[in-house]
């Protein structure tokens, strides 16, 4: 499924034919963006307690790392667009 883009890039910015639901499209995207921090600091915070109880090699780490990785991949891409 494509999005339907709201926005049209000029080259002053940006401008939509509807501004409200410009508005509320971005309002999710900042909450999306939001979401995604703070699900990095909760796999951060679990991947420390962890690594204090030495468990550093088992597979509920591997998970966090790997999740943690997937969660920051995202983050950075976002914030290359905001």
């Amino acid at each position: 499924m494509k999005v339907e883009r709201l926005t049209a890039k000029t080259e002053e910015g940006y401008t939509a034919a509807d501004m409200e639901a410009a508005l509320r499209r971005l309002g999710r995207l900042e909450d999306l963006y939001e979401a995604l921090c703070a699900e990095q600091e909760k796999i951060a915070a679990d991947m420390e307690r962890l690594s204090e109880a030495g468990r550093t090699k088992s597979a509920t780490y591997r998970q966090l790392f790997a999740g943690k990785f997937n969660v920051t991949n995202l983050i950075s891409r976002m914030e290359i667009y905001m």
